[in-house]
């Protein structure tokens, strides 16, 4: 419909004689492709894998880095892995609540309010980590192995089961506390903080 009323002229307006036609000239850019050398590309090629390799992430300083985390180190038992996350996060939890918490400005109490709060906190996060692992790994039905290119048996990660999660959590909540008992002690017995 609109095509058929864009064809038909409109009455009434015509070029104007006085005025000569302008001339207009056409250049057309084309961008022209050129090869370069792709730093960012999908790990083996495969764009629905969902993870980019990267000069940092397939760095080998960087692998052997993520590989000593202790969430990653699969020789370790899930119960020593959560004790060592939860003690360092236990301990660096009470640090802001002694500097940023709102009794910062009251001597002598802002660091056993801090304490406290960061065991509170762990003790938050346990309760996380427990409700994670209950709703993650609610089935135990069959897994399916994990083997190599030349048929070798990978045995799982401990920690991927629930039965391993739930040690994990409870090493976590261990740590976390023994961290924030460490941060009280720090504040409270040792001369070291002041």
């Amino acid at each position: 419909m609109a095509s058929a009323l864009l064809a038909k002229p409109v009455l009434g307006l015509t070029r104007s004689a006085a005025l000569p036609a302008r001339r207009t000239s056409s250049l057309v850019v084309r961008a022209q492709r050129i090869e370069k050398a792709q730093v960012i590309q999908p790990v083996n090629g495969d764009p629905f894998i969902g993870m980019l390799e990267t000069p940092v992430t397939s760095s080998p300083l960087v692998a052997a880095y993520l590989s000593n985390l202790p969430a990653y180190r699969t020789g370790v038992s899930p119960l020593l892995r959560g004790v060592e996350i939860g003690l360092a996060h236990g301990f660096l939890l009470v640090g802001p609540f002694i500097k940023y918490g709102p009794l910062r400005n009251v001597e002598g109490v802002a660091e056993i309010a801090g304490c406290i709060n960061g065991a509170a906190v762990v003790l938050l996060l346990t309760a996380c980590l427990s409700i994670y692992g209950a709703v993650t790994f609610q089935s135990e039905g069959p897994q399916v192995g994990i083997k190599t290119l030349s048929g070798r048996s990978i045995p799982r990660d401990p920690l991927q089961s629930a039965e391993g999660w739930n040690k994990f959590a409870a090493g976590f909540a261990v740590g976390g506390l023994s961290g924030a008992a460490w941060g009280y002690i720090m504040t409270q017995v040792l001369p070291y903080y002041s």
